[in-house]
């Protein structure tokens, strides 16, 4: 499978639908005419991107140049390839992209032909049109008749199933033949033909992503035979699916492009007088403020801080030492996994209720593990002690911010269950959880683990959806999960499928391999990923528990060792505008109406890690009175990133507490203030690369 360039004097199609390739096209004469999933568009020299399960027709075309891409290189630049498509309205290069794919037309005139090229595309494509998804790219068809567009969803909704025509009917109660001429007046495609293409998309999602034998994936795709879907297959890409998986198993990672033959007495005078443009465009993000179009509303959120021990605990809370803040996090509670300290009365117990007050008293929650019933025992007599000796916590005039975790792995569910029942009416603010790992080892399948989660009923459940076991636990359970997809599409799966309020899952020891780019914990870590981490939980809620102090390991940390903030706290505090807010999120900034201002975060896209020069701008319209205040915080690395301020081996290296808090002085975004001097003027903020700037406007 290679890339192809061809060109086209003149040029029209039938409706079709384009399966296993990107199709990339512009007219060198102004001239294109083209209905992409039933919309209409004269693009003239504007580049037209048909992705992959579009349908388009060429209605007329003049002197067209065609690019056609296996879909194969996009994935194995981006795995989530078929939970995206490619916006050619986000595109800022087109010029760019011209000129790579017209240069290559003049050195092929001269027997040169540069074989980066199709790569160079594909990473600008990713770079400025991707939008990204949280199912598979199904296209949308512009269709304005309610009655047909429900015959066309409920094909997508049974695209696994061996659909007829008379089912799509008898699901819209109109006749066969009806349903058939819809197809055909808004669609200019029989029905056969658009739920097959349909198909063969997703068989083709399955061929490259999955090790399924090719009868599993031609019944997963609603075909009836595996003769009558390797048939189909053969007439749609002239190869059986056996002979597709052969390929993509054996190709070349860098694309092959083959140039066809053209005229060129009449493509190179056309191409002399193009403009080149051999730079990427500098990107630029234009907002109109007064556009405000929320899709999300930020849901109840929960930082869990992992604590060893007891003695960790009175570490952190007595010691003058570390002045550590919580206030930034959501509900934070501190997680205790070790409570031996307590079950064996090896520890001050006046000492302990001092902490608890101390935790209670600054709004943060003390949660402990519960390994066995022996441990129950003990944190049971403990609290009931505890609520005795203090009047107002039994009164309810203050909050116990309790909470116990039963751990699944050493305690049956029988045992969790009948210890729940002792402690659950003894106080109504005391909160429950129970890891899910356990419970996927004790039941053969998913549905009994949901079933027991929705029968104990708690407030959270666990997941370390990292840890290999689980992994593979949930992997030979269930087909919908695989290894190469990431941790956190995994863990939103596993909520998806348990039909259970997202808000009562907590990631349990998030780690840096959470992060796609991160290659597995290989590659650093940027702002932007850390951006996109607080963007997926204000947009789904629940918990994650961080480690408190980084000490060299995988897992997010929140302080380094001298209790200085790490970046994630200062964007946590600059998330704060966003929590309980009605949000709107880009692919590189989120917005808000808090308190009638206008609050933005600006990051760099989350595919633009390698682009080290990348200077983003933003233009922000708008009909604002002159003397409006905009406040503009920038973290990066001169400014927030503690680490910039350390040496790099710090084995040896004492500070004293003076010395902690002059670099936390030092340990903080940069704050800038100005005033808008004319009505409605423009306001331009330029976003380096790593970098993450909150912006307040507030209106005059």
């Amino acid at each position: 499978m290679s890339c192809h360039l061809t060109l086209f004097t003149q040029h029209q199609t039938q409706p079709c639908r384009n399966i296993n390739q990107i199709i990339i096209l512009f007219s060198l004469s102004h001239e294109l005419s083209i209905k992409i999933n039933g919309e209409i568009k004269d693009l003239d020299a504007h580049i037209a991107i048909i992705n992959h399960g579009d349908i388009y027709e060429i209605e007329n075309a003049t002197h067209l140049v065609q690019l056609s891409i296996p879909i194969f290189y996009f994935y194995i630049e981006d795995t989530s390839f078929f939970q995206c498509y490619f916006d050619r309205h986000l595109l800022q290069s087109s010029d760019y992209i011209k000129t790579l794919l017209l240069q290559l037309l003049q050195q092929d005139s001269k027997n040169k032909i540069d074989q980066t090229v199709c790569s160079k595309i594909i990473q600008t494509l990713y770079k400025e049109a991707v939008v990204k998804l949280e199912d598979d790219y199904i296209p949308n068809m512009a269709v304005n008749y309610a009655l047909f567009a429900n015959c066309l969803q409920f094909l997508e909704e049974q695209l696994t199933q061996p659909i007829s025509l008379k089912d799509v009917a008898s699901n819209s109660n109109i006749s066969e033949s009806y349903c058939s001429n819809l197809f055909n007046r808004y669609l200019n495609m029989n029905f056969k033909d658009y739920f097959t293409s349909l198909k063969l998309c997703h068989s083709i999602q399955l061929l490259m992503t999955t090790h399924l034998s090719i009868n599993a994936i031609s019944e997963t795709s609603g075909f009836t035979s595996h003769t009558n879907f390797t048939n189909q297959f053969k007439n749609y890409l002239q190869f059986s699916p056996k002979q597709y998986r052969a390929y993509i198993n054996q190709i070349n990672a860098m694309p092959q492009l083959n140039i066809a033959n053209y005229d060129n007495a009449v493509f190179l005078p056309l191409i002399e007088n193009f403009n080149f443009n051999d730079q990427i465009t500098t990107e630029i993000t234009k907002i109109d403020i007064d556009h405000f179009d929320p899709k999300d509303y930020s849901k109840a959120s929960k930082a869990f801080i992992r604590l060893d021990n007891f003695n960790e605990l009175f570490h952190f809370t007595f010691n003058d030492y570390f002045d550590i803040d919580f206030s930034f996090l959501p509900e934070p509670v501190i997680l205790i996994n070790d409570i031996k300290d307590l079950t064996t009365n090896q520890i001050n117990y006046h000492l302990l209720y001092r902490c608890f007050d101390k935790l209670f008293e600054r709004h943060i929650g003390l949660a402990m593990t519960i390994k066995s019933k022996e441990d129950f025992k003990a944190v049971n007599q403990f609290i009931l002690m505890f609520l005795q000796g203090h009047t107002d916590y039994q009164l309810n005039k203050k909050t116990v911010k309790l909470m116990l975790i039963f751990d699944s792995a050493t305690m049956t569910i029988h045992d969790i269950h009948l210890c729940h029942l002792k402690i659950k009416n003894k106080n109504r603010d005391i909160k429950y959880g129970v890891t899910i790992d356990g419970l996927l080892h004790q039941h053969q399948t998913l549905d009994k683990t949901y079933d027991i989660l929705r029968r104990l009923h708690f407030d959270y459940y666990l997941l370390d959806i990292e840890n290999i076991e689980t992994t593979s636990l949930l992997i030979n359970k269930r087909k919908t999960y695989n290894h190469t997809t990431s941790h956190f599409d995994n863990y939103k799966q596993f909520i998806m499928d348990s039909g259970i309020d997202s808000t009562r899952f907590v990631y349990d020891y998030l780690s840096f391999k959470c992060f796609k780019y991160t290659n597995n914990g290989a590659n650093p870590l940027q702002l932007a990923d850390l951006v996109c981490h607080i963007i997926a939980l204000l947009r789904y809620g629940g918990g994650i528990s961080y480690q408190l102090i980084a000490n060299g390991s995988i897992y997010i940390s929140l302080f380094n060792e001298f209790g200085n903030a790490l970046p994630l706290i200062h964007i946590y505090k600059m998330a704060d505008a966003f929590v309980d807010e009605s949000i709107q999120i880009s692919n590189n900034y989120i917005m808000s109406r808090k308190d009638g201002n206008y609050h933005f975060i600006l990051f760099n896209k989350i595919n633009d890690r390698y682009l080290s020069d990348t200077h983003l701008e933003f233009l922000f319209s708008n009909n604002l009175k002159a003397n409006s205040l905009i406040t503009v915080q920038t973290l990066n690395n001169e400014h927030g990133t503690i680490d910039n301020l350390l040496p790099q081996n710090r084995q040896q290296l004492f500070l004293d507490k003076e010395m902690i808090e002059q670099l936390d002085r030092s340990n903080h975004p940069k704050t800038e203030l100005s005033l808008l001097e004319h009505d409605n003027q423009d306001i331009k903020i330029i976003l380096k690369h790593d970098e993450v700037k909150y912006v307040c406007i507030k209106p005059n």
